[in-house]
């Protein structure tokens, strides 16, 4: 038993400093651009910082894949922040709003994976379907169209309910194609586990 907490102890060692690295690095990439203003910025760090103790808790404790997914995206924000606080990037958070949406959507995935071995269409298609939402939102917040987000949505608003009818196809065929009860089949995963959703 002590044999044990002793084994525990050092992989938790081995955890923590690991993620201590990460955040140092960061911070030294920061600190080496040549296109940084600032090094230090209160918001990214607590950010980073708090980000990396969810995950520790997570990994070390609790291993909870909502605690995972807290971590995971306080890490990215705090990524995101760090770039626009030290001027790295030449835009405000008012440009890159739709990133959160996009960090919501890189962090669910790895937590869900986390939690059941397996990546389950029942999260994959939301984050996706958030992801890309983000991504289209960014580039209407950084004016890569050349009109405006309300401009698209007056002229082309039955596009998006045709999307919306496209993918709830797409989701009956992907589903009926195992033979199972739609909406949802028993288990769907896509990369196959030992543990049941």
């Amino acid at each position: 038993m002590a044999n044990r907490n002793k084994n525990k102890s050092f992989a938790n060692f081995i955890l923590a400093f690991g993620l201590f690295l990460i955040l140092v690095g960061i911070f030294l990439l920061v600190d080496h651009s040549e296109h940084a203003t600032r090094v230090f910025a209160f918001r990214p760090v607590l950010l980073l910082v708090s980000g990396a103790v969810f995950l520790f808790v997570s990994f070390a404790f609790t291993e909870n894949g909502y605690t995972i997914f807290v971590g995971l995206y306080a890490v990215f924000m705090g990524i995101i922040f760090l770039l626009i606080d030290t001027h790295i990037i030449p835009y405000s958070f008012r440009e890159l709003w739709p990133t959160v949406m996009i960090g919501c959507s890189f962090s669910l995935l790895p937590a869900v994976f986390y939690k059941f071995r397996r990546i389950s269409s029942v999260y994959l298609f939301p984050a996706l379907m958030i992801c890309v939402l983000g991504v289209v939102f960014l580039m209407f917040s950084m004016h890569i169209f050349p009109f405006t987000f309300r401009h698209f949505i007056m002229k082309w608003w039955p596009f998006l309910i045709i999307l919306g009818g496209a993918s709830l196809i797409f989701i009956y065929l992907l589903q009926q194609s195992g033979n199972k009860k739609f909406p949802y089949m028993k288990d769907d995963s896509l990369v196959h586990g030992d543990d049941e959703c």
